[in-house]
């Protein structure tokens, strides 16, 4: 499988030095689980009730608009402003690990992340920024996904690759919203539940590998 998808990016992809396209595939995967469209369809719903057609069909749109925007913007932006800090790369992605196990743990024991008494919104808001858009689907576990990507990624070839990827994940979950009242009335609050937690056993385990990864770095004794 990884020696297809090389040749295939490294066709798509051709002069981008370094290119592994399978940590790219596994990059998705884990920001599709951090982002959890699914897990989120009750808060969705919550959001959408007594809304006209066409207001869901802008609730949804500005909702992934301020998603891909986000991640996005802290793709191209986040290491700089690390840089500005002196935060160095590899303490970032250790303690971008832990708060990935953090949110893994939340999805595992159905505590969402962030509570969902944390979730305001004011008066007049549809809710499509604050809470969908952040911190439910393009918050600190997703931002700091993108941000330890775009330290793997110099080419800019690359890089457009991985926002189109962004774009895509945008469209998904739009798509999922959309499907939303299919998806409960097929899967129903339980098998949502069950997804999640599949999801963050799969995030959990990405995440203590990337764990394990960095303390060699910053630790080379322990190697």
């Amino acid at each position: 499988m990884k020696t297809v998808c090389d040749q295939f990016f490294n066709e798509f992809l051709k002069g981008v030095p370094l290119f592994d396209s399978s940590e790219l595939i596994k990059t998705f995967v884990i920001l599709f689980t951090i982002m959890d469209p699914i897990g989120n369809i009750p808060v969705y719903l919550s959001l959408s009730a007594d809304k006209t057609k066409e207001e869901l069909q802008k609730l949804r749109f500005k909702t992934c608009f301020a998603t891909v925007g986000l991640l996005v913007g802290f793709f191209l932006c986040g290491k700089y402003i690390l840089a500005f800090f002196g935060i160095e790369m590899a303490a970032f992605k250790l303690i971008g690990g832990l708060f990935l196990v953090y949110v893994a743990a939340c999805m595992l024991s159905n505590n969402r992340f962030p509570p969902k008494q944390d979730l305001d919104i004011k008066s007049g808001d549809d809710g499509s920024i604050m809470p969908l858009a952040f911190p439910l689907l393009a918050g600190p576990a997703a931002i700091s996904l993108v941000i330890i990507q775009a330290d793997q990624i110099v080419g800019w070839d690359a890089k457009a690759v991985v926002m189109l990827g962004l774009i895509l994940l945008g469209i998904m979950v739009g798509i999922i919203f959309k499907a939303s009242d299919f998806i409960i009335n097929f899967l129903g609050k339980t098998g949502i539940k069950i997804m999640s937690q599949f999801m963050g056993l799969i995030l959990g385990s990405l995440a203590i590998a990337l764990i394990a990864k960095e303390l060699k770095v910053l630790l080379p004794g322990l190697s």
